[in-house]
């Protein structure tokens, strides 16, 4: 039986139509294995500002139970990794700490960092 997972109810999260990061909200969630939402259930979240929406499967959320994880602090950016969208990570080169606020499928697979100091950035994951 797969593990229950439980997705944030508010994520900052990059709007491709706003073109910056704004609070977004879950709207619903569409459990793949039945009833039970698990890591590979699909979550939809709404802008608030504009009202689009964005999906996400769970694997690559943070989630309630991810928090217990964090208490080392943020993890060290490498780019054969992957990364949660919410998750805390510290890049070396940049000397800085950022949250992923989005993520690009592809090849390689992007996430979109907000960082403290250095902004908005588009890192490689999964090489």
């Amino acid at each position: 039986m797969p593990n229950s997972f439980t997705p944030s109810e508010q994520l900052d999260l990059y709007c491709r139509f706003c073109k910056k990061v704004m609070p977004a909200q879950l709207e619903r969630s569409i459990a793949g294995t039945g009833r039970t939402l698990d890591r590979e259930s699909t979550f939809e979240y709404f802008c608030t500002k504009c009202r689009r929406t964005v999906c996400y499967l769970g694997k690559d959320l943070w989630g309630a139970e991810d928090n217990d994880q964090s208490d080392d602090g943020p993890r060290e950016y490498l780019a054969k990794d992957h990364y949660l969208v919410g998750e805390v990570i510290k890049h070396k080169s940049f000397k800085d700490k950022g949250t992923i606020v989005g993520k690009d499928i592809g090849t390689p697979n992007r996430i979109l960092v907000r960082f403290e100091k250095k902004g908005l950035k588009k890192l490689v994951e999964d090489v």
